[in-house]
């Protein structure tokens, strides 16, 4: 599936990333339609926070989301 992840400082690549999975009861799976960034989610890509490589999580403050049914 597509997704965005930060490598490191300055460095965010768009590519296939692993379909999410439901490890936890209380794990939820959204679906991402549409969202926006602002100044503090980049800070990360500055450098500015911590991270580990291979970051997933840049989906912004505002976004459009579905929550999707679990398939059991």
């Amino acid at each position: 599936m597509p997704g965005t992840v930060l490598h490191g400082p300055g460095d965010v690549r768009c590519g296939a990333v692993p379909a999410p999975k439901i490890l936890h009861p209380t794990d939820a799976i959204i679906r991402l339609s549409a969202s926006c960034i602002r100044g503090s989610d980049l800070w990360p890509c500055r450098g500015l926070n911590d991270v580990a490589e291979g970051y997933e999580a840049m989906d912004g403050h505002r976004a459009i989301k579905t929550l999707l049914p679990v398939r059991q």
